[in-house]
């Protein structure tokens, strides 16, 4: 449903608010069912507690669904300039110089 679609990029842009440390890379939400995916995807060098930030975006975001609604969170490290693969609904990606180049 399309509002689900809306309501659910909203709420992970919401989310993200105070919630990206400079290691994040993107972050992209969808849902399956009763299952929302969150995937963040990092820099080699992030620590747990930029993990942390991503996972406490991932609470706010499933604190706007009612029950049965659960989430899935996928926390990925992948070294720049690896392209990482995004689900449905891209939430953010940081400026990376060259990343689009052949």
């Amino acid at each position: 449903m399309k509002d689900d679609s809306i309501s659910l990029r909203l709420s992970a842009q919401r989310a993200l608010l105070g919630h990206v440390p400079p290691s994040l890379r993107s972050a992209s939400i969808q849902k399956e069912g009763d299952t929302i995916l969150w995937r963040c995807v990092f820099d080699v060098e992030a620590t747990e507690e930029d993990f942390e930030l991503a996972r406490m975006a991932g609470t706010e975001i499933i604190a706007d669904f009612g029950a049965p609604t659960m989430i899935d969170e996928e926390m990925l490290r992948v070294p720049f300039p690896q392209k990482a693969e995004h689900l449905e609904h891209l939430v953010f990606l940081r400026h990376e110089h060259d990343y689009y180049r052949e």
